[in-house]
């Protein structure tokens, strides 16, 4: 893959919400050029604690009039809107762009595995997770992210992943995200995700 310094990325993170069964939340998509060019903004809304992330965001994606502008997907780790998992090797397959998922902690699988035991569709969760693939970590801006990915290799995830950040460690285009979706919801936007 040739990464170029002005990569287009669109990142992904959800608005604030209360987690009540069957609740929708707002997942928002930032779309960066270059770090900091914002050249567009998508949204969609998900269920809480549901399973049609994957399929409402890659929707979202694939009839965005920015589709063929765009180089990489990333997410703020596999889960919006309480456990709704973003399968992203589905996402990777359905819109044929790389995919990666970042967290500034490193996920717990037995822990995250547990929580799921409540839920409808245990099976099909532990599959989104395990298909997720190996848990990788990088240090960016002097900070560890953790990150899984699809599509692509893990030292081309990493090149991404520095040539996104600006400040922090965690991708310009999911901060964005973050602090536009919390905007919306709350009327005024929170601290990074």
């Amino acid at each position: 893959m040739n990464i170029k310094n002005e990569i287009r990325v669109i990142g992904f993170d959800d608005g604030p919400f209360k987690h009540i069964k069957g609740e929708k939340v707002l997942v928002v998509g930032v779309i960066l050029r270059a770090k900091e060019y914002l050249d567009g903004v998508l949204s969609t809304y998900v269920t809480v604690d549901s399973l049609d992330a994957t399929g409402r965001i890659t929707e979202l994606i694939n009839n965005s009039k920015h589709y063929g502008q765009l180089r990489v997907i990333l997410f703020d780790g596999l889960a919006v809107a309480g456990f709704n998992l973003i399968d992203i090797q589905k996402v990777n397959e359905m819109t044929g762009k790389p995919v990666i998922a970042v967290t500034a902690t490193r996920p717990d699988r037995a822990q995250f595995k547990n929580a799921l035991k409540n839920l409808e569709r245990y099976e099909e969760r532990i599959d989104i997770v395990e298909r997720a693939g190996k848990v990788c970590s990088i240090v960016i801006n002097e900070k560890t992210i953790y990150f899984q990915y699809a599509g692509i290799t893990e030292k081309e995830a990493e090149t991404i992943l520095k040539k996104a950040s600006v400040r922090g460690a965690i991708p310009e285009a999911i901060r964005m995200a973050h602090l536009i979706a919390g905007g919306i919801v709350d009327g005024e936007s929170r601290g990074r995700p």
